[in-house]
């Protein structure tokens, strides 16, 4: 019988390597740099991940995990899911700014740079974008229940839209070292929903913030 895994070592393996990638892509990134980061050798770093991509896509699930555990299934603390939105552009905001307005979103970046390229990478991050889109229609879904929306709103396309106004907005602050770019793009993000409220709400104070990822 083989040795079972050392789960210590493989997440820290995985840390490493998604620190590399994030860095520099999944092209640029290295192998050799991300064994001598690891504190391994290369051949070692191949025992446990057999091929570059197996190791990337590894890193993808585990960050994946990651957002979807500690971010994306809690939802926001606001009772208004326009107020989630504008938090969840808020936080991002705070964040990038908090690290120059540098990397970017990994899952994001590896969408840009893997989807036309590798369909297990398109696949996984689809899934994941999927994911977090829906959540945050579920939640617009029971505010229309609710009286808290028109039923004009349609849940689905406003949370494809939020989730692409958050991406952009992460790309575009990246490009131009500008994290004021979430406040501009929060503001419409947020009209988004606010066009469609009803006045006065009918229903009582509840927590319905959509599911966030508050920065990648």
């Amino acid at each position: 019988m083989g040795r079972k895994p050392n789960a210590a070592v493989r997440e820290r393996i995985l840390q490493e390597a998604e620190h590399v990638i994030h860095l520099k892509g999944y092209g640029a990134a290295c192998m050799d740099e991300i064994a001598k980061a690891s504190g391994m050798t290369k051949a070692n770093l191949f025992h446990h991940f057999g091929s570059k991509s197996a190791l990337a896509l590894a890193v993808l699930d585990y960050k994946i995990e990651e957002f979807r555990s500690r971010k994306v299934l809690p939802l926001c603390a606001q009772a208004a899911p326009e107020e989630a939105v504008a938090a969840m552009f808020e936080e991002g905001a705070r964040f990038f700014r908090g690290i120059g307005c540098r990397a970017g979103c990994f899952v994001g970046n590896i969408a840009l740079e893997m989807s036309d390229r590798d369909e297990a990478f398109r696949e996984r991050v689809g899934s994941f974008f999927a994911e977090w889109a829906a959540g945050m229609a579920e939640c617009l879904e029971r505010g229309k229940s609710s009286g808290y929306f028109r039923p004009s709103l349609d849940s689905r396309a406003s949370a494809e839209a939020i989730v692409a106004l958050y991406e952009g907005a992460i790309m575009l602050t990246r490009a131009q070292r500008d994290a004021s770019i979430f406040k501009r793009a929060g503001a419409v993000a947020r009209s988004i929903l606010e066009q469609h409220k009803t006045k006065p709400y009918k229903g009582g104070k509840q927590a319905m913030g959509p599911k966030t990822p508050c920065g990648c």
